[in-house]
Order: structure tokens, then sequence, then C-alpha cells
């Protein structure tokens, strides 16, 4: 489900729900005043710095705001405005969070929804409303699928919108969230709008009963292991087994792979099962597996992993490089996604600085710089617990400033998969073999065949999988190399194509430019550089370039 609104700017919509009404009486204003002092100095105080991604005086306004609004909340709206105001530090391990606060005694509704790329669905539910299952969901409440997805998204401590989808979701099924953020009129009876077979309806569901916070157990606080899920009569993609185990690894005859499903960087913690032991054991038996059965591809899945203790990934990553047949880009893949975090997101960059591996599936929850390690204090009246980061976690380039790491190969996850029962990580993962595009392309640029140049790389450009991996870079490389081996023709064909393909890039004009200079050809060297700098006025290289030319000097004086 692609939002075209961001779970980060959504002032209007909030603006609007915050002066919803919500049933229930109105709370101890005071009390919950000094549980908001608390917040609002305490939270600062832990921090390593908690205004990172927001400034002093926007946490202050808020605070003045919540203050004013208090006599007039129930204890619903307060406690989603505690949540709203710790999530505006926009730092995923500082928050108020259901999962981990058995205070906040909230209920579920008794469906569980996910954000695909082809829209909001329910996903799994109960056998009293397995007919649910598979559906569109259009609206909640009183909002539209989208629009209730950012509001609830507001709740969510995010670095990145792919850490919103994740959790939004989870609190769209929570009555006191709705409740709190006006969305349900009566929470007790939520009407949900669904879609059917290209036919809308709109049902009501009730609250089914407390959520068990599990913190990081992989079950979550949710049992969920008796309902119907999307895809049941389907075969089970290998990801979506033994959902209890918080990892396990399983040898694919077929393609020749080992596959390990790996959900939590901890020991086992009183899970049981046929890989049992301790997380360094696991590793140990994943490593002898593979040096006895000599796979053809090793597939490590961390989209399910929000984290644990990042000190066990020195084992994974020291396995991995021993072993240089593995550690090959067309046989070593990570599976990312959305829920990749923590100690799983600590895993994923020591795995892209060490290791050659091919990223795949959708973009991690976690930015690359972020504060974790979280510590707790209770508030004093309503005693619901704020989780506040207390150390950095730095990548390896101070330069690093990703809100995510990007899947070189992106494979998102849509209802028809979940449906049918296909993995489309597991998917592209076989998919990406063949030859590389710029192979033909080279060909047909040494042949002089513009036409099939440009077609190639457009189709490239095109594909869903390269979403985060456009084929300009590859392209750009490509006519670098030709020019480089003196086939200046052939270069010039890959130069323009791209200037075609992605006309608004000034590094492809830049690009352009040197090829034509190097050709001789000074006019139209010049017209492709002045063309860069108006795309981009800090294309340097385009700046020298014109003045060189300007001065009369040959080209890389």
């Amino acid at each position: 489900m692609r939002l075209t609104r961001s779970f980060l700017t959504s002032a209007a919509l909030l603006l609007w729900l915050s002066t919803a009404h919500a049933a229930g009486a109105p709370i101890d204003a005071a009390a919950w005043r000094a549980d908001l002092q608390r917040i609002a100095t305490e939270l600062p105080q832990r921090h390593p710095n908690a205004f990172h991604r927001m400034s002093r005086s926007a946490w202050d306004s808020s605070v003045a705001r919540i203050e004013r609004r208090l006599p007039t909340m129930t204890r619903n709206q307060a406690i989603v405005a505690f949540m709203q105001l710790v999530a505006q530090v926009r730092d995923g391990h500082t928050s108020i969070n259901p999962l981990f606060d058995p205070a906040l005694q909230f209920r579920y509704y008794p469906i569980e929804l996910y954000s695909y790329e082809d829209g909001l669905f329910v996903r799994s539910a109960p056998p009293a409303q397995a007919a649910l299952v598979g559906a569109k969901v259009t609206k909640i409440g009183r909002l539209s699928a989208e629009d209730a997805m950012v509001a609830a998204g507001s709740t969510v401590p995010v670095e990145n919108e792919w850490w919103g989808r994740a959790w939004a979701t989870e609190r769209l099924v929570t009555p006191e969230v709705l409740d709190g953020l006006g969305i349900a009129d009566d929470m007790e009876k939520l009407p949900l709008e669904i879609e059917r077979n290209g036919k809308k309806e709109t049902v009501t569901i009730a609250p089914a009963g407390k959520m068990e916070p599990r913190g990081h157990d992989p079950r979550g606080a949710i049992d969920r292991s008796s309902w119907k899920v999307l895809g049941a009569d389907a075969s089970q993609p290998l990801w979506q087994r033994n959902p209890d185990q918080p990892y396990w690894f399983e040898y694919v005859a077929p393609q020749k792979t080992l596959y390990v499903c790996y959900r939590m960087v901890m020991d086992r913690m009183g899970h049981r099962g046929p890989q049992s032991g301790t997380n360094n054991a696991f590793w140990r038996s994943v490593f002898a597996a593979a040096d006895s059965l000599e796979p053809e591809k090793l597939v490590i899945d961390l989209r399910e992993n929000t984290g644990g203790n990042n000190f066990l990934n020195r084992q994974v990553v020291r396995g991995l490089v021993r072993r240089s047949e593995l550690d090959n880009p067309s046989r070593l893949y990570v599976v990312i996604g959305r829920r990749t975090f923590s100690a799983a997101m600590n895993l994923a960059q020591d795995l892209e600085k060490w290791t050659n591996a091919t990223f795949v599936g959708e973009p991690t929850g976690n930015a690359t710089f972020f504060y974790g390690d979280h510590t707790q204090f209770e508030l004093p009246n309503s005693h619901i617990t704020v989780n506040v980061s207390s150390l950095p976690w730095r990548p390896y380039d101070p330069r690093d400033k990703r809100d995510y790491i990007a899947p070189m190969i992106y494979a998102p996850l849509t209802a028809r998969d979940e449906r049918e029962g296909t993995d489309p990580a597991w998917t592209a993962i076989f998919a990406a073999q063949g030859p590389r595009f710029t192979e033909t392309m080279e060909k047909a640029a040494v042949a002089g065949d513009t036409a099939t140049v440009e077609q190639v790389l457009r189709a490239e450009r095109d594909k869903v999988a390269n979403r985060f991996r456009p084929g300009e870079a590859d392209a750009n490389t490509l006519g670098y190399s030709l020019l480089n081996s003196g086939r200046s023709s052939a270069a010039l064909i890959v130069f323009r194509a791209i200037t075609r393909v992605y006309p608004q890039s000034a590094n492809a004009w830049d690009s352009l430019g040197e090829g034509l200079l190097l050709a001789n050809q000074h006019k139209d060297a010049v017209a492709a550089y002045q063309r860069a700098l108006e795309l981009n006025p800090n294309q340097q290289s385009a700046r020298q370039a014109l003045e060189r030319l300007a001065g009369g000097r040959p080209p890389g004086h």
C-alpha cells in the first residue's frame, strides 16, 4: 500500500482529529498534568539527544497544547496524546508501546490488518470473523483507510514510513487508540467499509479481549494461532512457517538453497523446537549445515526480525566471511523489510559492510543512524511506562544519513501474493539469475543499435524490483567502461540513452558532456553541461568543465 500522505506530515488531519469527541468521563486533569510534566522533563534528560529530529520549541509547543486540552480529555484521548508526544521524537526505541506495557489495558478487534502494496486488507481473523479474511478495507470508522493509517501512524515513533506501515496497522485494531484519535464514534461498534469482488459493504466489529504484552516475542500481544489466515488454502511460503519459533533453518533441495528464518537476535527464552539452544548454538548449526550440504545459495531472512542483542551479530558475520565460496552476490541473499529493526538493523549494516550479500525485500524499519537500548520510567499516576533510548548506534560512515537500508531488489508483498501462497522475495532471488541488463546494452551499443540500448534501459527503469536501484547508475558505469576502453561511439550511445530515459538527471547530462568532450564534440558538450547545471546548479563537475572550455584549456586539464 503506497501511501501518498506521509506519516510525518499530516498536521491538518491530526488537527481535525484532535477536536473530535470521544466518549467517556473526563480524567483527573491534575494527575495527568503531573504525568505530562514527567514526560516533558524526564524524557529529554534521559535521551542522548531527544532533539535529533525535532526542535525543542516544537516539543514545548506540543506539551503546552496537550496541557491546555487535558481538562476536557478522556483517558483514551490523554493516552493517545502522550503516545503522539513521545512519537514526535521520531526514534523507534523511544515510545509508549502497547507491546511492552500491560498498564495500558488495551483491547483488540478480532482482525489482523496488513498494508500490502495494493492496499489495506484483512490478513487474518478468528473463526467467527473468518469471512472477512482477504477483504480490502476502504474505510475505518470516520476515515478512509489511507487517512486512518496516517492518523494511527501518528502514535508510532517512526524514523521512516516503513516502520509506520509496519505498526500503524496494529494501532488500527486497538479500540482505545481509535477512540482516542476520534476515528471511532463508538469503539464498541466499529464500522468497517470493505470491498470484495468489486462490491463494497459495511460490517461492524466489536472488541474481542485484552492484549497480552510480550515485548520482543514474535508471537506478539495478540494470540492469533487459531485464526484463519489469508492464503491458508495455498501452500505456505517458507517465511511464514513455524510462526512461534524465533529462528530456524531448512535446506530446500529443489533450489539447492539453505534458508534461514531469523526473527529475533536473542536466545530462545523458553521456546522449544527441533533447533533449540542458544543463539550461538543455532548459528553454529547453520554453518555446519552449509559446510555439509554445500548449497548453491544461502538466504538469511531478517524481514520479521525486530531486534534483541546485537552482540550476537559477530558470529553471523564471521561465519559468512570465512566462507568465501558463499560470500558472493549471486549466492548470498539477505531479505530485509519494514520490521527489520534494532539489533537486526545492526546486523543488516554489518552484512552490508563486510559481506557481498544481495539485499532483497523492502526497506528496513530503522534509519542507518539510530538510538536504542531503551530504559524505562513509569508515570506516577497513570502508571504508563515510557521507553527512552539510552545509546546512539552510528553507521560505519559518518556521512551515512539514510532513512533506511534499501533493497537492491525490491520485492513488495501484495494481497494476491498472500492469497496464492507466494513469497515475492523468494521469487525475486531466483529471478535475479541470468545476464545483467548492462551486458545486453553493451552488445547493442557496440553494434550501434541505439533503439535496443534505450529500450533495455527503459524496461529496467520500469521494473518494480528496481524501485530503489534505478538502472541509471549501472548504465552510467557501463558508459564510462566503454569510454575508458576506447569505444567512445558506443559510450555516447549509452550516455545519450540515459539522458532520454532519465531526462531530469543532472548526472546523466554531465556524463554525456564528458563523453562528448573526449570525442572532441565541444559544442554539444557545452550544451550537455549547461543542461546539467540547469537541473542542478551545484553540479560542480559540469561547472568546472565549462570554465575549462571557456578558458580554452583542453579536457582533463
